[in-house]
């Protein structure tokens, strides 16, 4: 009786083992099951890229964002075209632009202009303005044989055509973007705005010359505004400081046309010179009046 009890404690200690045995066993296959599942999910969502889960539980990528423009690369804004307000106009989509690549294409070039202007006002160490001045284009001042309104002719042209300082430097970042070209705000040429345009590339430097098609009362930073610092209406009628009542005030630009050089090493800006020819076209006193006006800048960059 007493070795039936002992087989049978052996038996049941034995079926105890097995069990452990078999229990050890199972655990281990499947922590390695579950560690080959998570190994397999890591590498799946590596190959997916940056994801992230859901308030469902499903995995969803996160749209990859684009690198910072670099010195290389600039990116311009999109752009209305020229003579339109921001506001109102549709806006075409300029591609990112590779300063240290010539351009070639009207379209190109373009964009090659305002992404360098652009730069140059965002980045640059200083830029020096060396000469501005203004003439009285093609000698046009015609007032109706008014001797009274060829006076106030005068007075105008007197205080658009004075010369600048020659060579005052501007180093503040608000000073680069209110005084460079162009004048308190971002170039925004565009194909459309253009008459002529090339690039040669002289060694070490790209030239770009652009013309801009003849346009009236543009917008700053656009059309004849975006090569160079257009005068508005109100300070024309603060140049006449009250003498006479102005009206149908329009400027009429007559081809404005700019050249910029580039470093090809770089990308930086190194100068710009831009010519405005404009006639001033107004009434007054029943009159019609023009004065023919051209306003020339020339900007040197420091990086």
């Amino acid at each position: 009786m007493q070795n039936q009890g002992n087989n049978k404690k052996t038996e049941t200690g034995k079926s105890e083992s097995l069990w452990k045995v078999f229990s050890d066993t199972f655990l281990r296959a499947e922590f390695l099951l579950l560690f080959f599942l998570l190994v397999y999910a890591t590498v799946h969502i590596l190959r997916m890229g940056n994801t992230f889960l859901g308030a469902d539980g499903n995995l969803y990528a996160v749209p990859a964002v684009p690198p910072a423009p670099s010195a290389e690369t600039f990116l311009p804004t999109e752009l209305p075209s020229a003579g339109q307000t921001e506001a109102s106009a549709p806006t075409e989509s300029v591609p990112a632009v590779n300063l240290l690549q010539g351009p070639k294409t009207k379209a190109e070039i373009a964009a090659y202009y305002q992404a360098a202007l652009a730069r140059a006002k965002d980045s640059a160490a200083s830029v020096t303005l060396i000469q501005k001045k203004g003439t009285n284009y093609n000698g046009v001042v015609e007032a109706g044989n008014n001797p009274f309104l060829g006076t106030v002719a005068k007075s105008l042209m007197n205080s658009f055509l004075k010369e600048e300082n020659p060579n005052t430097v501007y180093a503040a970042r608000a000073d680069i973007f209110n005084n460079f070209i162009p004048r308190g705000t971002d170039c925004h040429l565009t194909e459309s705005d253009l008459d002529e345009a090339f690039c040669e590339d002289g060694g070490d430097i790209f030239t770009i010359f652009v013309k801009v098609k003849p346009d009236e009362n543009p917008n700053a930073g656009y059309g004849s505004g975006a090569v160079g610092s257009v005068i508005t209406k109100a300070e024309i009628e603060s140049a006449v400081n009250g003498k006479v009542k102005l009206e149908n005030v329009v400027c009429r630009y007559d081809g404005a046309y700019s050249t910029i050089k580039v470093e090809k090493a770089t990308g930086n800006l190194l100068e710009i010179q831009s010519t405005l020819p404009m006639y001033l076209c107004l009434n007054a006193m029943g009159l019609d009046c023009r004065i023919g006006l051209q306003f020339d800048e020339y900007w040197t960059v420091q990086w």
